[in-house]
């Protein structure tokens, strides 16, 4: 890895992971002050809409914003004229959907309550329509989407505090999540095209149009099938059970998404480096990655293990003791993370690279049939464990089939980069064991306490002790020592 290259994307990473981390907090603070607020069912009936609106807001995007962020990357030159194009068409993709959908609404029959919060809460495809964060991550800005998501958490979250005290105002909370988005997406955009891109209404193309859209549906098509991994559960909960055990699930998937979260942001920092260098040397493009997923599967399989371990705090320490059901659902869902890591380093920045959309394509599909048969088969009897099972294997199908086809374009193995963190996550949790045992009869919330963060501290020095020269001179690349 070249020098140049690695100090970029430290600086990159580094700007989304503050950004992320601070407006993570944020939201993280207003979906838990909500939760409050509003008690485990209307929490649940929230997120049971909120599963419906991403279908809607991938519908609106179609791949268009993955597509942009290759082709911005490929070629800066022409991310002036690409970006007003993709914006325009996701504007007409907007008001498409949005009047669908309300057209759906009225004919479906509800309570007029559930009409009106599927109504305001739809209203935010308009705003992810304009959202700017795709157009700053092809050109390796990354600041300015950190920067973004900070004033929109924080805004959010102030206009939450002041505005939601009741259970009955829970209509408000999507309707501040639209204004004070649009609000900030606009302001990015005027900023993106008096400081950084020309702005140029002979680039408007609609001729253009239907070519981009062609080439981006294969990934948009991806995107709702990876969004059944997250939601189809949800989804089926919410009509097979009672609205606190949709709330109990996805307070543990709140919990998922924060570590899911750092992977993402590692994995969009990575994404427009992967793509220019694919099209210039694969051969650099393969020593990239393998330094790539030596590091990360370093980091993320034992984690997965220490949130295991962590389940019972950190659920009685945010959600509180109303959401103590949510520990099993944490526990066994944390073990997606790994395949999930997997399935994205292969795909995500694999086959997206390369161009093999088709592939990258079939492989999310392979996984999305499988969740949606296995959450047939597993929820009516086993509930938001049988979701979390479900979610576990599809992700395991879909990062094999995605690992199969790289094959095709990069020769990475997979086993050999396994070996040293799966001999750490045994270590830790034989660690944690003997602790926890040691400590039994103490006071619950110290024991699991002491025992995580002994785990943890095994699971630091191994990382260390077995990677010392590795870690070293990747730090040594970053800051040129």
């Amino acid at each position: 890895m070249e020098s140049s290259v690695t100090k970029r994307i430290a600086k990159n990473f580094s700007w989304m992971l503050a950004g992320n981390i601070a407006s993570g907090l944020i939201m993280f603070l207003s979906i838990i002050y909500v939760a409050r607020v509003l008690g485990a069912a209307n929490f649940g009936l929230f997120q049971f809409v909120q599963a419906f609106l991403l279908y809607l807001v991938i519908i609106v995007d179609s791949g268009l914003s993955t597509y942009g962020i290759r082709e911005i990357a490929r070629n800066h030159e022409r991310a002036g004229a690409l970006s007003i194009n993709i914006f325009a068409l996701r504007l007409i993709l907007a008001t498409i959907t949005y009047c669908l959908a309300i057209l759906i609404l009225l004919v479906v029959p509800m309570p007029i309550k559930l009409r009106q919060l599927f109504s305001l809460t739809f209203l935010l495809v308009f705003y992810r329509a304009i959202n700017t964060d795709w157009v700053f991550q092809g050109l390796e800005k990354m600041k300015y989407v950190g920067l973004g998501k900070i004033i929109f958490a924080a805004t959010t979250f102030i206009l939450t505090v002041f505005l939601v005290k009741l259970p009955t105002d829970l209509l408000f909370v999507p309707l501040i999540q639209f204004i004070a988005g649009c609000l900030i997406s606009l302001s990015f955009i005027i900023f993106l095209f008096k400081r950084i891109l020309t702005f140029n209404l002979k680039q408007v193309s609609p001729s253009s149009w239907p070519a981009t859209f062609l080439f981006a549906i294969p990934l948009g098509i991806s995107t709702i099938l990876l969004q059944i991994y997250d939601n189809l559960d949800t989804i089926m909960l919410g009509l097979m059970s009672q609205p606190s055990e949709v709330g109990y699930y996805n307070a543990a998937y709140r919990i998922f998404y924060l570590f899911a979260g750092v992977f993402s942001l590692w994995l969009a920092t990575v994404l427009p480096v992967v793509c220019n260098k694919m099209a210039e040397d694969r051969d650099k493009t393969k020593l990239f990655m393998e330094k790539y997923l030596r590091l990360t599967l370093l980091i993320f399989i034992p984690l997965t293990l220490l949130v295991f371990l962590a389940a019972p705090l950190f659920i009685q320490i945010v959600f509180g003791q109303q959401y103590l059901q949510a520990i099993p659902a944490l526990q066994w869902l944390i073990w997606a993370l790994i395949p999930f890591v997997i399935s994205n380093s292969y795909g995500s920045l694999i086959l997206i690279p390369a161009g093999m959309f088709n592939l990258f394509l079939l492989s999310v599909g392979a996984g999305a049939l499988a969740n949606i048969v296995l959450n047939f088969l597993l929820i009516p009897k086993y509930g938001f464990i049988g979701a979390a099972i479900a979610t576990i294997i599809a992700q395991a199908i879909a990062g094999m089939y995605a690992f199969h086809c790289s094959q095709k374009v990069l020769n990475l193995d997979l086993i050999r980069y396994l070996i040293k963190p799966l001999a750490i996550v045994l270590l830790a949790a034989g660690t944690f064991l003997l602790t926890h045992n040691l400590l039994a009869g103490q006071w619950q919330i110290m024991q699991l306490l002491v025992s995580n963060i002994i785990s943890l501290g095994v699971a630091s020095l191994l990382i260390v002790y077995l990677e010392y020269d590795f870690i070293y001179r990747f730090i040594k690349e970053i800051i040129r020592i």
